[in-house]
């Protein structure tokens, strides 16, 4: 299942509800407006109808009269959108000017402040239609003022087109200030996160800085969590190492005992001690050179790479130029491991120390920096390893020429140590013949204290 960034939830929340709220501000606005309207026309529309009752008469036969205008022009232009009618027993005895030859149809049962209708060539209208009794009249006449909604929905139209564009506006500026309130407000798990970084790096130990109330806990927690875990790698490393010490004394005497026996006569029994003494020997330095890596990882360091190449061939070179073997090394000044130089001079010397004994002249070492990490080969022409035994070569105590001296532990620390530093080890053919290692590490990005 993908995972969703905090952030963009929050931003895409806090956008979601905005739109939400800004569209339903302005459907409100758009209601609010047209009420407005047509209460502010329903209110002439009243003024009218008054005058227009003051206006008419009603002579002695019982014809109904109207000699005088209304105040208003419209209603004496033809289809202006403001009418008026007078029913006399469901029949329109008087209509203004503006009907011209129509009329405006209405209910028996439609009455009332304010009225929706239909007027001539379909124009809503909204009307005021009352009944009255006059003098000299057996019937209630009714009276209906009307005007034209067109106007109206023209203005709310014209009104919710600028309330549209002034609230996307808005909606515009609250979005971009609630992206960069969920940016500044998660920065700290943003610092936080690269402080982690420099922990996995080895730049660091402990998380550092100022962090809001939300987020203290949790660096304190962490913190202590690094702390106790160091404390439980030291306890281990010490008592792996006690244990080791411990078993030295025993597995001397043992290996004394063997050799007094092969001068009594007794030389397959004592072979067969000094063999399986030596096998112990070698988990014991094995497991001690791993409790030393133990933890190492977390050291704030940072340790010049050309520096520790340049330490190492001159060593190697007095030791094996006698024989005419070369060590060419290509290393820039610029390049940093982020770990402890110690480490770094196990790691490099035992592949370049093993590359010594194996090769027949020549000895490359190459250092090259990537993105986030350093990688260093060292290259040698002797006879190199099959497939098969470089599967196997980083077992420990995996040798494959006896007459060769060491413990066969190297390249099984160095595999050790360069996971320890979330790296790597790997082996293969190289171009001179002979093996390749290339060992990836952590780079760090300048030169450190401790």
């Amino acid at each position: 299942m993908a995972r969703t960034s905090l952030q963009r939830r929050l931003f895409v929340g806090a956008a979601i509800w905005i739109v939400l709220a800004l569209v339903t501000t302005a459907l409100l606005l758009s209601v609010l407006f047209r009420n407005h309207l047509e209460n502010d026309l329903a209110r002439r529309l009243d003024a009218d109808f008054l005058q227009l009752v003051s206006q008419f008469d009603v002579d002695a036969q019982g014809r109904l009269l109207h000699s005088v205008a209304m105040s208003d022009p419209l209603y004496q232009r033809v289809l202006s959108g403001r009418y008026w009618q007078i029913e006399r027993g469901g029949v329109v005895s008087l209509h203004s000017r503006s009907l011209w030859d129509a009329t405006i149809a209405i209910g028996p049962q439609v009455s009332g402040e304010r009225v929706r209708l239909t007027g001539p060539r379909g124009v809503p209208l909204l009307a005021v239609v009352r009944d009255i009794t006059v003098p000299n009249v057996a019937e209630p006449l009714r009276l209906t003022v009307a005007a034209s909604l067109a106007p109206v929905n023209d203005a709310v139209a014209e009104f919710r087109r600028t309330t549209l564009i002034a609230l996307g506006v808005l909606a515009t500026g609250l979005i971009l200030a609630a992206a960069l309130q969920v940016r500044l407000g998660l920065r700290p798990l943003g610092k936080l996160r690269r402080e982690l970084a420099t922990i996995r790096n080895s730049r660091a130990t402990r998380l550092s800085g100022d962090y809001p109330a939300e987020v203290a806990p949790l660096v304190s927690d962490l913190n202590s969590v690094l702390a106790h875990n160091e404390t439980l790698i030291e306890r281990a490393r010490r008592q792996a190492g006690n244990l080791a010490h411990a078993l030295k004394t025993p597995l001397s005497v043992i290996g004394n005992e063997a050799t007094r026996m092969a001068t009594d006569g007794e030389t397959r029994r004592a072979a067969r001690l000094q063999h399986e003494v030596a096998a112990m020997q070698r988990h014991i330095d094995w497991h001690l050179a791993r409790t030393r890596i133990a933890g190492r990882a977390g050291s704030r360091q940072a340790t010049a790479v050309a520096d520790v190449v340049a330490r190492l061939q001159r060593a190697l070179q007095r030791l094996y130029g006698d024989s005419g073997l070369v060590i060419d090394i290509d290393s820039p000044d610029d390049i940093y491991f982020a770990g402890e130089q110690r480490d770094l001079e196990q790691m490099l010397g035992n592949l370049m120390e093993n590359a010594c004994k194996w090769a027949r002249g020549v000895v490359e070492v190459r250092v090259d920096a990537q993105a986030a990490s350093l990688a260093l080969w060292v290259n040698d022409d002797g006879p190199g390893l099959t497939p098969e035994q470089r599967a196997q070569a980083i077992r420990p105590g995996q040798r494959f020429d006896e007459a060769v001296p060491g413990s066969g532990l190297g390249l099984a620390i160095v595999s050790d140590l360069a996971e320890a530093y979330a790296g790597e080890l790997v082996l293969d053919r190289a171009e001179l013949g002979g093996l390749s290692a290339r060992l990836t590490l952590p780079k760090s990005s300048g030169a450190l204290t401790s």
